[in-house]
């Protein structure tokens, strides 16, 4: 099966597809978008192109764990890609994504900007490899189980 891992946000949205036994996460492009409906098309496609049968979509917790305003806006976006493709949608709590990512990115010696789009496919290659990682033990549950 294969999995989309996604890191929402207004105007990127970074991917990492699974390969097909959902082990490991490998990057995809980030898709600059306009709004929410350019997303959906723009996901569509990627969607449809790699057979994607389950999405994995980052939501930004505040540190205490609760959802804050981004949060609520994602878990919308969320329920929307669902109702649109039918496709089950997993939460998985994304907190210190962003920092993990740039981390990654000033080790491997690259300079990174927000324009660019290197740390949100990162950051979805985090959220999506973290969720295939717990799906492999036992005791692992998304946010919304």
């Amino acid at each position: 099966m294969k999995i989309l891992g996604i890191d929402f946000g207004d105007r990127r949205v970074g991917i990492a597809v699974s390969d097909p036994s959902s082990q490991i996460a490998l990057s995809r492009e980030t898709l600059s978008v306009k709004n929410d409906e350019d997303a959906l098309k723009k996901l569509a496609g990627v969607i449809q192109e790699e057979s994607i049968e389950r999405i994995v979509l980052g939501v930004p917790l505040d540190l205490d764990g609760c959802p804050g305003e981004r949060a609520k806006r994602t878990i919308e976006f969320g329920q929307t890609l669902e109702e649109t493709f039918g496709v089950r949608i997993d939460h998985w709590d994304e907190r210190l994504t962003t920092r993990i990512a740039k981390r990654t990115l000033r080790e491997s010696g690259r300079k990174s900007t927000r324009r660019d789009g290197k740390l949100d496919q990162i950051s979805a290659v985090i959220i999506l490899q973290g969720y295939l990682d717990r799906q492999s033990t036992s005791s692992a549950r998304p946010i919304d189980e």
